[in-house]
């Protein structure tokens, strides 16, 4: 049995306890419940009657969803083959979309109720499309977020959000009032907090926890009800000072990119030499790093720290270069690493700008593209050759 309960509530409340996994605490349990992730949503979904929405990345609203009494779960794309994607995406998609398809069309997701996606690349308009006709027991929510950052670019996403909270509530059969966002964006302020708190420890001469470790958890908080994953971070801030064992590598590198979703590719880069202390991911940082404004209606702080996120889909330049500035000299890095997805066309082009930028601060960095099945040994090679650079 892997719910104490049946009902929502036990799933948002802290007793929430999950699936039964090891007594023993460590890093390690966050890896089991990202791992299970499939199972444990159709799980809640069976046991609660309700719903579970997936969001593509981290700029779809979670809290809208949670706060309806729904289950936001990140999409996962990672696979080692795309047979039957490739038959309606072309070769040129980015793997993370043509996964994502993968795993449909094999009946991975077959608990999903809804799929939300923002309008931030060409492969997700064209796996909106063909999503549409592929599967219409599956609905699909087109997310529109601006190209652009102005105060009328703010404006019409924040009319972009309340449209979606509006489905949210004929979807769900729930009325959301500010008082239910409230209280949900407390419960994800708590852990981003608990997030940040954990990244501090990382600014260490020897952090008590590895760049590999740290993205594992990040996933299962992007994968598991938050109030759960903040209970298991308490534990984790409380004994992870104490660890007897220190991640190796003495080689500070920071890595940016889009999203991550699989630990070998930071597994990779520390099996290298280098020690992966700070990040710039969908998956890392940027999911919980920027907090909402306490003293602004909900609806609104939602979508403000959303559109304020500093990241290639309309963010100006001089905002991602500071910020990785800014990451580079709190976190003592020695050089960059962007790991970026064959295809993934917005990030490739960020890179031009961001590593010319780091290359006159004096920071050293390298581009690392991969694709799927993941080149193990080619990568390594090329990341050692980088780390013994920076020596």
């Amino acid at each position: 049995m892997l719910w104490g309960k049946d009902n929502l509530d036990s799933a948002r409340s802290p007793k929430w306890r999950g699936p039964r996994l090891s007594e023993t605490f460590d890093v390690g349990r966050f890896r089991e419940f990202f791992e299970m992730r499939d199972a444990i949503a159709a799980e809640w979904k069976a046991r609660s009657g309700k719903k579970v929405v997936g969001c593509v990345s981290m700029y779809v609203p979670e809290e809208i969803v949670y706060a309806a009494e729904l289950l936001p779960v990140e999409i996962i794309g990672k696979l080692r083959t795309f047979a039957k994607a490739d038959v309606y995406l072309p070769s040129f998609c980015c793997s993370f979309m043509r996964g994502f398809l993968e795993k449909l069309l094999e009946g991975e997701y077959r608990y999903l109720d809804l799929v939300v996606l923002p309008s931030l690349c060409d492969s997700i308009w064209g796996f909106y499309s063909i999503w549409q006709e592929l599967a219409p027991d599956v609905r699909t929510y087109l997310l529109h977020y601006p190209s652009r950052r102005s105060k009328e670019a703010l404006d019409y996403f924040g009319e972009e959000v309340e449209r979606f909270r509006a489905f949210i509530e004929k979807f769900s059969g729930r009325d959301i009032s500010e008082k239910d966002l409230g209280a949900t964006v407390e419960v994800f302020e708590k852990n981003r907090r608990l997030l940040k708190s954990l990244y501090e420890l990382r600014k260490k001469e020897s952090p008590p926890i590895s760049g590999t470790e740290t993205l594992e958890i990040v996933l299962s908080s992007m994968t598991m009800p938050k109030p759960r994953h903040s209970q298991l971070l308490e534990e984790l801030l409380r004994e992870i000072e104490g660890r007897d064992e220190y991640a190796k590598g003495s080689t500070r590198l920071l890595v940016s990119g889009h999203v991550i979703d699989d630990p070998d590719v930071l597994r990779v880069i520390e099996d290298s030499g280098g020690l992966v202390v700070a990040d710039d991911l969908d998956t890392g940082s940027r999911y919980f790093w920027s907090l909402t404004d306490g003293a602004a209606r909900p609806l609104e702080s939602i979508s403000k720290r959303i559109f304020e996120l500093p990241s290639p889909y309309g963010s100006p330049f001089e905002d991602r270069i500071r910020y990785l500035k800014a990451m580079v000299k709190e976190f003592r890095v020695d050089g960059i690493v962007f790991p970026t997805r064959k295809f993934c066309d917005p990030y490739l082009f960020d890179y031009a700008v961001l590593g010319r930028a780091m290359k006159e601060d004096g920071v050293p960095s390298m581009l690392l593209e991969y694709e799927y099945p993941l080149a193990k040994a080619s990568l390594k090679t090329r990341v050692e050759a980088f780390v013994e650079m920076l020596r």
